[in-house]
């Protein structure tokens, strides 16, 4: 199902494709796919893909640019517009090859340890730009969700290991405070320490002995559970 905020992605990126003749297949992909012609779609794909058989390294790396620009600008555009066969028949191959050959320019690192899952990958343009945020909290994102799973079914149970999470919280917090924007910082540090308000409750509860988290919860006026409109508890 194509929502609104996604054909506005397709007309836009789409329509932006249409200044490169060599785009056209793929800008008509766009426009048919955001009027549901989900099967005419393909087909331009599939035209897209004969011509791009032909393309040098330096026209793919061209077109993933162009691509990729919108992805971190315009929301969804990193759904419709970038359909499975694209990402994998022409955009992976093509970014493996550019960071191949690539020693200065972070984004294709970037771009390909987010929609590829490489760690790696982000890793290597942290290290060519110490400054790139989108990869950093790229990283901050999936790390943070790790915590949250351990967390997310508090107060009934604790997933993974409460301990593993401390020092994984450590290393969180290393990567925020080497964030550019101080916003950013402030947002993650708030999030990472309300995660470990959880965290840290549980392993109080642990070492408690008291056969209730929840009990325990109420009895101690502490947050044991992540629904945030009802974490708290207070005693009457």
């Amino acid at each position: 199902m194509i929502t609104n905020d996604q054909n506005i992605a397709l007309l836009t990126v789409g329509n932006a494709a249409l200044n490169n003749p060599d785009w056209t297949d793929y800008a008509n992909y766009c426009f048919a796919r955001e009027k549901g012609l989900r099967k005419a779609a393909f087909k331009h794909l599939d035209n897209f893909f004969q011509a791009t058989a032909n393309w040098t390294n330096d026209q793919k790396i061209e077109f993933i640019k162009f691509l990729f620009s919108f992805f971190e600008t315009v929301e969804e555009a990193d759904y419709g517009p970038f359909p499975q066969p694209l990402s994998e028949r022409l955009v992976k191959p093509a970014l493996q090859y550019w960071c191949e050959h690539e020693n200065k320019d972070e984004r294709p690192f970037r771009w390909y340890g987010t929609y590829y899952r490489s760690e790696g990958h982000l890793f290597k343009a942290l290290e060519l730009n110490p400054a790139d945020d989108i990869a950093r909290q790229r990283l901050l994102t999936w790390w943070t969700n790790n915590i949250y799973y351990s967390i997310h079914h508090l107060p009934e149970g604790y997933i993974g290991d409460p301990a593993e999470d401390l020092q994984l919280a450590e290393k969180i917090q290393s990567h925020i405070d080497q964030l550019t924007d101080p916003d950013l910082r402030e947002k993650w540090t708030k999030e990472l320490q309300e995660n470990l308000e959880l965290v840290r409750n549980y392993i109080e509860w642990k070492q408690s002995g008291h056969p209730d988290l929840e009990q325990w919860g109420k009895e101690k006026n502490k947050r044991v559970s992540y629904n945030l409109a009802s974490t708290y508890y207070f005693n009457q």
